[in-house]
């Protein structure tokens, strides 16, 4: 048996007809895959980004993978992924600043009005790029959607005690304490979407705030 030199892999220990045994088994694209929760058509993208294979496939020939070589390749990836858009998001930041004239850590308020009018146009480009990825909706949609789904709720309260008579036989006090029942969700919703109401608000929308729908 071969002494496993300092600083050699600790998974490879026995040496066979030249090789070398490791402690991991090798996996094939399906279980590949499932460990890394991903599909084999991901799996096949990465090993086509240079993601290591143990055994080469093709031919009849199933691919295969150790697990550690390829997790430490993936975090190796995510990590180049991070940096790039770390950096990319700092670009824009610096440019943006330097369109402004404006240095990155001064805040909004000590802009001059034509920095902010600037600034506010900016911000608008932002906006309708968003609302074209659905990152945004109009407030008229969303109250409308909402309305057809209460709509729908209510009328299936408002039917539900007549069909809980007609399909289990209920009493009328029954049927009456069903009914009691349903007005009070809808009482309770009423309540609630009172209480969470939305006035007008006072100062300048902000784009950027994560709240808004």
């Amino acid at each position: 048996m071969n002494e496993v030199e300092p600083g050699a892999d600790a998974r490879e220990n026995v040496a066979v007809d030249g090789g070398s045994v490791r402690s991991e088994p090798e996996l094939n694209r399906g279980q590949i895959a499932l460990c890394f929760d991903v599909s084999e058509n991901t799996i096949d993208k990465w090993i086509r980004k240079g993601m290591p294979v143990a055994t080469q496939g093709g031919n009849g020939v199933a691919y295969g993978f150790y697990l550690s070589d390829c997790k430490a390749w993936r975090d190796r990836e995510l990590a180049t992924e991070r940096e790039s858009q770390a950096a990319a998001d700092l670009f824009v930041q610096q440019e943006r600043a330097r369109f402004l004239n404006v240095g990155s850590g001064q805040h909004r308020a000590a802009m001059s009005p034509a920095q902010q009018k600037e600034l506010a146009q900016a911000e608008l480009l932002h906006m309708q790029a968003s609302q074209k990825r659905r990152s945004l909706v109009h407030v008229e949609e969303m109250v409308e959607l909402v309305d057809t789904i209460l709509g729908e709720f209510r009328a299936g309260l408002d039917g539900l005690p007549d069909w809980m008579e007609r399909e289990f036989g209920l009493s009328p006090e029954q049927v009456e304490r069903g009914i009691r029942y349903c007005d009070a969700v809808m009482q309770e919703i009423h309540d609630r979407l009172q209480a969470e109401r939305l006035g007008d608000r006072d100062g300048v929308i902000d784009p950027e705030d994560q709240r808004l729908i």
